[in-house]
C-alpha cells in the first residue's frame, strides 16, 4: 500500500513538472496560450522583372503567343556527318505535357543560323556572352513546314533535302503563327523530343544536344503589382516593423492580398515568398530560400501565406527588414501571370511573450 501511494505522488509530481513552466518545445505544439495580434503597416510594394531570364532548365518546352507574350522553342540534335538513302521516314516527335490546357496552335519550323546554349539562351542572348543578331533568334526566313499542334504527340515529317539542311544548320526553331499556347515535355522531364529516321522498320534516334524555350513578355510599370512565371514578374513588398514585436515570439504572420486578373494554363498555381538578404535594388537582389509556398486554384481571388519565419527573423535581427519577393513558382515552369490589387497587401501577426526557460 505504501508503494502504491508513493507511486501516485511521484506520478503527480512528474505531470506537474512536465507542464510548467511552458518550454520552447511545447510552445510549438500547444494551442492553449493567449495570442495577441498586430497588423503591420505596408511600407512599399512594386513589380520587378528580368527580360534576360533563362528557362533552359524547365521541364517544359513552351510555344505560343498572345497580345503580350511570345515563346519559341529551340532544338539542337547531333547528326553523323553522312548522307542517307532508302529511308522510309524522317520525323521529329514532340510530346505534350497533358496537365496544361490544350490550345490548337499553328507553328512554323525554321533553320537556326546561330548556335545556342540551352542553360543561358533567352530572347536576346544565345549564350551567356553572345547576342542574337535579331531578338527572338536568328533563323532562315523561309520555313521548312507549317505544323498544327492538336494531339498529345506531334509528329513532324521531313524530306531528304530538309534533313540535309537540318544537318548543316545550328539547330531548328519553332515559331508560333497564331494565338494560344502549347506545352511539350523537355528532356528535363525525362520525355525527350526525338528526331528519328526509319529504314526497313529500323529506327535510329539522334542525340538531343539542347532544347529550351525563349520568351518575351510584358514590362509593367514598376509601381503596379504583378507576379508571373516564364517571363518572371516578382512582387516586392515591405512592411514597417512594429516595436511592439520586440522580444516577442511570433506564432503566425498572415500575408494576404487580392488578385484582380491574370491567366494560367494549369488548374492550380503555386505562390511562394522569399526573403531579401540585402537592401532592395532590383530583380536580382539576393534572396533566401522559400519561407512560404502553397498551391491555389488559378481562379482564386484572395491569396494568404504564412510568413511567420520572416517576422521571427526580424524579431531576432531588427536590422534585416529588407522586405520579401512574392513569386509564382517555379518561375521557369510555365507562362502565367496574376495582377495583385493595389493597396491590398495586409500582414497580420500573432505573437506571445517568449516562454520562460525551464
Amino acid at each position: 500500500m505504501k508503494h502504491t501511494i508513493l507511486l501516485f505522488f511521484l506520478l503527480l509530481l512528474f505531470i506537474g513538472c512536465n507542464e510548467l513552466p511552458l518550454g520552447e518545445d511545447e510552445l510549438n505544439v500547444r494551442g492553449d496560450f493567449n495570442v495577441q495580434e498586430v497588423v503591420l503597416e505596408r511600407d512599399n510594394s512594386l513589380t520587378e522583372f528580368n527580360r534576360y531570364f533563362t528557362v533552359g532548365t524547365s521541364r517544359n518546352l513552351m510555344i505560343g503567343k498572345n497580345n503580350e507574350y511570345e515563346s519559341r522553342i529551340l532544338l539542337d540534335f547531333s547528326f553523323p556527318d553522312t548522307s542517307y538513302s532508302g529511308l522510309d521516314e524522317i520525323k521529329l516527335i514532340l510530346k505534350r505535357n497533358i496537365i496544361f490546357d490544350r490550345d490548337t496552335v499553328e507553328f512554323s519550323v525554321h533553320l537556326l543560323s546561330g548556335s545556342f546554349d540551352e542553360s543561358t539562351a533567352n530572347w536576346y542572348q544565345r549564350t551567356s556572352n553572345e547576342w542574337w543578331d535579331s531578338a527572338g533568334g536568328d533563323f532562315t526566313l523561309d520555313s521548312l513546314c507549317l505544323v498544327t499542334a492538336v494531339h498529345d504527340s506531334i509528329v513532324i515529317h521531313f524530306n531528304y533535302n530538309e534533313l540535309e539542311a537540318i544537318q548543316a544548320a545550328e539547330g531548328i526553331i519553332l515559331v508560333p503563327q497564331d494565338t494560344g499556347f502549347v506545352y511539350f515535355n523537355a528532356r528535363e522531364s525525362g520525355v525527350y523530343p526525338e528526331f528519328i529516321i526509319v529504314k526497313n522498320d529500323d529506327e535510329t534516334s539522334f542525340t538531343l544536344e539542347g532544347d529550351c524555350s525563349i520568351i518575351t513578355g510584358p514590362e509593367p510599370f514598376y509601381i503596379e503589382n504583378w507576379i508571373g512565371s516564364g517571363f518572371p514578374l516578382r512582387n516586392y513588398v515591405k512592411f514597417h516593423f512594429d516595436p511592439i514585436l520586440q522580444d516577442k515570439k511570433a506564432i503566425y504572420a498572415e500575408l494576404t492580398f487580392a488578385v484582380t486578373q491574370g491567366f494560367a494554363y494549369r488548374d492550380t498555381i503555386e505562390v511562394g515568398v522569399r526573403q531579401l538578404l540585402e537592401p532592395f535594388d532590383d530583380f536580382n537582389t539576393s534572396i533566401g530560400p522559400y519561407i512560404a509556398l502553397d498551391q491555389y486554384d488559378r481562379d482564386d481571388t484572395l491569396i494568404s501565406l504564412d510568413i511567420v519565419k520572416h517576422i521571427q527573423h526580424l524579431i531576432d535581427h531588427p536590422d534585416s527588414n529588407f522586405g520579401v519577393f512574392v513569386i509564382l513558382a517555379p518561375e521557369n515552369y510555365d507562362i502565367a501571370r496574376l495582377r495583385i490589387q493595389d493597396q491590398s497587401h495586409t500582414l497580420k501577426v500573432g505573437y506571445i511573450d517568449p516562454p520562460d526557460e525551464r
